[in-house]
């Protein structure tokens, strides 16, 4: 009957149709099972990456830690450095007055010692004078005796 031929072919059709769904499906399914599989590799590949970034920031962190450490070492060892500077200059400061004042106390000497050579000088000039005085007084006294003792022979 032509109702059967028309009912056997819609059911043909139809059997093509889900056999074509179906084979549809199943590509699908391989499809998605294909995408899955390279999102779980995506995945691991990701958390592999996640995982050396975290070793890379806790390795950074580390570095930074021991930065601020050498940092604060270093700001210290500058603020020693700066406090020796300055008692050294203190003390290199105090020495240098001290030796001004040992100048000054050696120039007021060395004035007094002059003027006491110029007074040993001049005592000494008129200690050489008066010996002159008295060299010339025993010349005197000498020749006064050598012309009585030739005018005692004489007599």
């Amino acid at each position: 009957t032509l109702q059967h031929y028309f009912i056997q072919s819609n059911l043909r059709i139809m059997a093509d149709d889900i056999k074509c769904l179906t084979d549809s499906r199943v590509k699908a399914m391989e499809i998605i099972k294909q995408k899955m599989v390279e999102l779980k590799n995506q995945n691991d590949n990701l958390g592999a990456e996640n995982a050396d970034l975290k070793d890379r920031v806790t390795s950074l962190s580390k570095n930074y830690e021991d930065l601020i450490i050498e940092n604060e070492n270093l700001s210290k060892r500058l603020k020693d450095s700066e406090e020796t500077s300055q008692n050294t200059e203190d003390d290199l400061t105090a020495r240098l007055n001290i030796m001004k004042e040992d100048l000054a106390e050696a120039d007021k000497r060395a004035d007094n010692s002059e003027r006491q050579v110029v007074y040993l000088l001049k005592k000494v000039q008129h200690q050489e004078d008066l010996l002159s005085k008295y060299m010339d007084d025993y010349r005197g006294t000498g020749q006064f005796i050598d012309d009585s003792l030739k005018e005692l022979i004489d007599i």
